[in-house]
């Protein structure tokens, strides 16, 4: 193991998996798996390319490091994966796990011998956010207000409901005319309230 660290953000227990413990464990333990560089890592007979955030994962031995039964560690991972954490590409063998908005999560993450920063902070600031927001309200009929709106209404309280609330706002013609940026804002609001 190298002598690089990992960012754990204080907002993280305003996280929906901040009340669940295995899940949080899990989101713990793919920061410290991510590679924090472009790499190759053979796996049996193959090379695999991994990029900055990327992991090669197998849930038996991710069961082993985690010490929880491979049917757990599948499930919070899928778990994660709905929540839009991460991404899972699998094949037969294993899969590959990429870190959602990895840059974000551990920007400037420094070598503990170098001191030196590792990555550039690339993220927004809340006023460049909000010029942004501002550029497709005009653009859009402000449908991501409509969605908020439609959210507040609904008076959700537990994670089920919420998650549910967001397959079935999927499934509307206007979902598709939110741009990715918007789609994750949406996504964290309705977590998070």
């Amino acid at each position: 193991m190298d002598n690089t660290w990992i960012k754990l953000y204080r907002k993280i227990i305003q996280s929906p998996i901040w009340g669940n413990e295995k899940a949080l464990k899990v989101w713990i333990w793919c920061l410290i798996k991510a590679s924090h560089e472009d790499r190759e890592q053979l796996v049996g007979n193959k090379i695999i390319n991994l990029k900055k955030g990327q992991f090669v994962f197998g849930r038996k031995v991710a069961s082993d490091e985690l010490q929880m039964t491979e049917s757990s560690v599948y499930r919070n991972i899928n778990l994660l994966a709905e929540l839009k954490m991460l991404r899972i590409k699998p094949n037969n063998k294993f899969s590959v796990v990429t870190i959602e908005k990895y840059e974000d999560y551990q920007a400037q993450c420094m070598n503990s011998e170098q001191q030196k920063p590792v990555h550039l902070n690339i993220k927004r600031t809340p006023n460049e956010q909000q010029m942004n927001t501002n550029k497709n309200v005009k653009n859009v009929e402000n449908i991501y207000l409509y969605f908020i709106n439609k959210y507040n209404e609904e008076n959700l309280r537990n994670l089920d409901e919420k998650m549910k609330f967001l397959r079935s706002i999927k499934e509307d013609e206007n979902f598709n005319k939110l741009t990715e940026a918007e789609e994750y804002d949406l996504r964290d609001y309705i977590l998070k309230n």
